[in-house]
């Protein structure tokens, strides 16, 4: 999985620089090198870099760090990743400026991600025809621990993002079937052949809808509508792809 440090602008040169780092001020203190997961990542920037311009955050691939790199109960009782070695500059996988909106730092696509659809998004979906059969292409990157609201019976438990989407699935799926939804294909990604090193899915499937009013139908039902919240505590990111089904053939196009 990837992990995340965040960098002030005149550590960040150091390193450039050097090639080397120990880490901030913190980092020398604690003996070691915090990092924190996709999860963690907003939180930790809200909580010690309230308001700082000029920031980076780089990712990092945690196996390749090897047994330098602990797991360690921190803020909140959670496990943080913590490297006991200087940091390479050929650690790191990619480096993205983190701005400051409105008092808030942007987070890149790859750690925000996408869980909910955007208006614009769901109204281009809407115009188009309701009464033709759809097959919806998902593919979901599932967060390490499910993210329950507070209020939320399963706040504070130890369940995965898997745990979570299951959940989904469970508490969804009668009103799946009852609008006539199926899965036509499933499987479990392995590898991205084409595409940004970064980006990376958990699960991919095919929903197949009779119409996409029957989508609509699904959506907008009381007891899906209430099974959503696992899903949005399960997936870090994701994307759905509406299409319009044709026959096969021999050839791609």
């Amino acid at each position: 999985m990837l992990i995340y440090k965040i960098f002030r602008a005149d550590e960040w040169a150091a390193l450039r620089d050097t090639g080397t780092t120990q880490g901030a001020p913190v980092d020398l203190a604690d003996g070691f090198i915090h990092f924190s997961t996709a999860d963690q990542a907003p939180e930790t920037a809200a909580k010690h870099f309230a308001g700082a311009e000029g920031l980076v955050l780089c990712a990092l691939d945690s196996a390749a760090l090897g047994e330098a790199l602990k797991w360690e109960v921190s803020r909140g009782e959670a496990l943080f990743p913590h490297l006991y070695r200087v940091l390479d500059l050929g650690d790191i996988l990619w480096v993205k400026p983190l701005p400051l909106l409105d008092g808030v730092h942007v987070f890149p696509e790859e750690v925000s991600g996408h869980v909910d659809p955007e208006r614009a998004q769901f109204d281009a979906f809407k115009a188009l025809p309701r009464n033709t059969p759809i097959e919806m292409l998902n593919l979901v990157r599932l967060r390490t621990h499910a993210a329950y609201p507070e209020g939320h019976e399963l706040h504070g438990t130890d369940l995965s993002g898997l745990d979570a989407y299951r959940n989904y699935g469970r508490d969804s799926g009668p009103v799946f079937a009852r609008v006539g939804g199926s899965i036509t294909w499933r499987g479990w990604p392995e590898a991205v052949l084409m595409g940004p090193a970064s980006e990376r899915w958990d699960l991919a499937f095919i929903a197949r809808y009779p119409t996409a009013g029957a989508f609509f139908e699904m959506v907008t039902d009381p007891v899906y509508k209430s099974a959503v919240v696992h899903r949005q505590a399960a997936v870090r990111s994701s994307r759905l792809i509406r299409n319009a089904p044709i026959a096969g053939g021999e050839g791609f196009a």
